[in-house]
Order: C-alpha cells, then structure tokens, then sequence
C-alpha cells in the first residue's frame, strides 16, 4: 500500500527478500523500517541501489563487537580497553576506529567486519515473517565514516543461502540466535553422552551465555556455526531452548552511547527567548555564540547523566573537522568546550563599527559572514549529538525543530 510517498504493508503479504525485488530498491535511496507487532523494530538504510547499513533496535541485537569476536579479530579484553576509550570521549573515534589506531585491526579489516555484520542483520531481518513495514525515501543514515556499500542483489542472496540453512533449525532455535538454552535436569534417554569436541565446547558455555549469539562470541566462533550445533543437540535433548533473550531496545554499549538524556527542545526553547531579547548586530553575534555554550553544556550534562565523561577538546576537535575555525582573520578561543565569547564580542563590534565607516552594507556583509561560521558550528554540534539518537523519529524531529529555529533567527529583523 502507498500512503504518500511512503510504501507500506504487512509482512505476512511481503517477506523482506521479496519486497526487496518488489520494490525495485536498484536505484533507491531512503530507509524501509521493519516492525513486529510486539515492539521490535529494524530499519536498512539504501543509498542509490546498495544497503549502507542495517540496524535491529534490541537490546540482543547484533552489534561490531559481536562480529569482531565471532569472526576472531579481536578479543574481549581488546574491546572492553578500546569502549573504555570511548566513554572517556564519547564523541571521538568509534570503536572500530580505535581499534584500527590500537594496531589491534587494520581499515580492510573493519571494512569487512562492519559489511558482515550488516549482511547478518538483513538476514535475521528477513526471517521475520509478522509484523508491518514502509519505506521513506530519502531517509538517510547520520554521516559515517566507512561504512560499507553492498548491491542489493547480493544481500538478497545472503538472505536465500541463510533461509536454506535456518530451515531445518527452525523447529528448534525458534527465537533464531536470541534463544536462550539451558541442559535439561535429567540426561536424554538414549543418548550416548559422547561429544564431540565442539558440541562440547558449545555445552560448557550454555550456563554462562545462555543465547546463540553470546556463546558463539565466548567461542570467538561465527553464531551460525553455534547454531547448526546447538539445533543437533536440541533435537537430541541434550540442551533444552528457553524461548528468546531480549526485546526492544539498545544492546547496553550502545544505550550508554545514546543521547536519550539531551534535552534539545529545553535548549532551543532558551536560545529562541535570549535570541529576542538582542536587537543588535554585535549582540546577536554574541548570543549565538553563546548558543555554541550552551549546547556543549547540555552535551555535558547529558554525558555526566549517562556515566560518560564529555572530552575537554570535543569542541575544538568537531569545529577543525568541519572547518569551522573563526570569522575572517578572527580564529576561535576555545577552552574547556567553551568559546571565549568576551573576545570574540570585542572582536564583533570592532569589526561592525570599521565595516560602517568603510562602505555602505560592509556591515551587513561581516554580520552574515560571522553569523554563517557561527551556525556551521552549531549546527556540527547538534549533527554530531543528534547522530547518537537511536530513534530515527526522535532524529526527524529534532531536526524539523532546530531548522525551525534558526528559520526564525534569519527572517528576524535586526536594529543593527
């Protein structure tokens, strides 16, 4: 069904391997979110015909350090030393990142890691067989870094292959590689008791990890793999299935991550009330830098709320990345996450006042200069936080409110 320009329906009518084709995604960029009717939600990102990203909103979802293990790159002694790392600067270098920079893993390798875990999560993704979906197009995936492109055509041969392979698991992993097992309190009958040297490694991790995927990560051993073991010996009666770990939500590394204690709409409230009450060129140069503060102050307290600690250069850092270092020959005092708003208010008037004496509309032309480095900034800080919101709704809207905002901050006259 088509309701606007987004496509939507039941996935009891379309599973995702077919409406993939049935979409035509080849030349498509946007998001097809995926929802069960219990909550659990999914959402893949395309860019012009090629998956960019895949992401399962569940607290037992897939995640890189997962991928990482099961594939036997890292170790999670190395992972837990480079997430340490990054609640120490949450807004600096993903993890994948500081891994490469720990010599723990080279660009190829995380390359390759971050498209097999976005090829895993499409095939979970098209298992499900219940639920509702719709398509937004032009829906975009916050800007990173690295993230690998793959053709539609061979997601949806991975989706094939893994359906073939799940098959006859099915009867027994219902929860896929959620379920939760547990050896039974009395031994099958029947049954030798005689292991093999894997089936006995999957045993001795089943009351520590419980779930597919946590004991294939303990083996550092690819989750399918754990799977068609564990299946064997369900069928067996040698490990009982519990039903299904998790349920909507953020695996707990990245619900640490997530900016879900920022209060943007308290911000934007404060920065429209002290935006009127200045009436001069000079002034309203000032506030809004003022408005760079305050934002990184929020950022702080929401950091501090969630147990991390906001690196004292995460301003100076995301203001060289995105070019953004002064107005004309000006260059940005920034200590501690904070403009030096004394120095760049002398500096604003100086300029004014020069700029009325030299010409005609010199004035206006360093006003909209200043005021254009000015809300690059802002606008890279609230990019970067709004980037660690988990929800895509929550994304849309702050965006739709902070471009409201500084709509109103263009079109509203200046005394001068």
């Amino acid at each position: 069904m088509v309701s606007g320009s987004v496509l939507s329906g039941r996935l009891e009518a379309f599973r995702l391997v077919e409406l993939l084709q049935m979409m035509g995604l080849g030349p498509s960029s946007g998001a097809l979110h995926l929802h069960k009717d219990a909550g659990e939600a999914g959402i893949l990102y395309f860019d012009r015909g090629t998956l960019v990203s895949c992401t399962e909103l569940d607290t037992e979802a897939l995640t890189l350090g997962h991928v990482l293990q099961q594939l036997d790159l890292v170790t999670a002694p190395e992972l837990d030393y480079a997430f340490r790392q990054q609640k120490a600067d949450p807004f600096g270098k993903r993890i994948g990142e500081r891994l490469i920079d720990l010599g723990l893993l080279t660009a190829e390798m995380l390359h390759d890691a971050l498209r097999t875990q976005t090829m895993w999560i499409a095939r979970e993704l098209a298992q499900w067989n219940a639920g509702w979906y719709e398509f937004h197009p032009g829906e975009h995936l916050p800007a990173q870094a690295g993230m690998p492109r793959i053709d539609v055509q061979d997601v949806m041969m991975e989706m094939l292959r893994h359906e073939h392979a799940w098959e006859p698991l099915q009867p027994y992993l219902a929860d896929g590689m959620r379920t939760r097992l547990a050896l039974p309190v009395e031994p099958p009958r029947g049954h030798p008791l005689r292991f093999a040297a894997e089936d006995w490694l999957v045993i001795a991790k089943v009351n520590q990890h419980q779930t597919i995927r946590r004991i294939a990560t303990a083996l550092r051993v690819p989750e399918l793999q754990v799977a068609q073991r564990a299946g064997m010996m369900v069928r067996q009666g040698v490990l009982v299935p519990l039903g299904g770990a998790g349920g909507p939500g953020l695996p707990k590394e990245a619900e640490l991550l997530n900016m879900q204690h920022f209060d943007l709409f308290t911000l934007l409230i404060s920065m429209e009330h002290d935006w009127h009450k200045r009436r001069s060129l000079a002034g309203r140069l000032t506030t809004m830098a003022g408005f760079i503060n305050q934002t990184m102050r929020a950022l702080a307290d929401a950091c501090q709320e969630s147990g991390l600690t906001l690196a004292p250069d995460t301003l100076a850092s995301l203001l060289a990345q995105r070019g953004v270092v002064g107005v004309n020959e000006y260059r940005f005092t920034i200590e501690n996450n904070r403009l030096d708003l004394d120095t760049f208010g002398r500096f604003c008037k100086r300029s004014l006042e020069g700029s009325s004496r030299d010409a005609i509309g010199a004035a206006k032309q360093f006003y909209d200069q200043a005021y254009d480095a000015l809300e690059r900034a802002l606008t890279a800080a609230f990019e970067v936080i709004n980037a660690r919101v988990a929800s895509p709704t929550e994304r849309g809207q702050n965006r739709e409110a902070w471009e409201a905002l500084f709509q109103t901050f263009r079109e509203q006259p200046s005394a001068g």
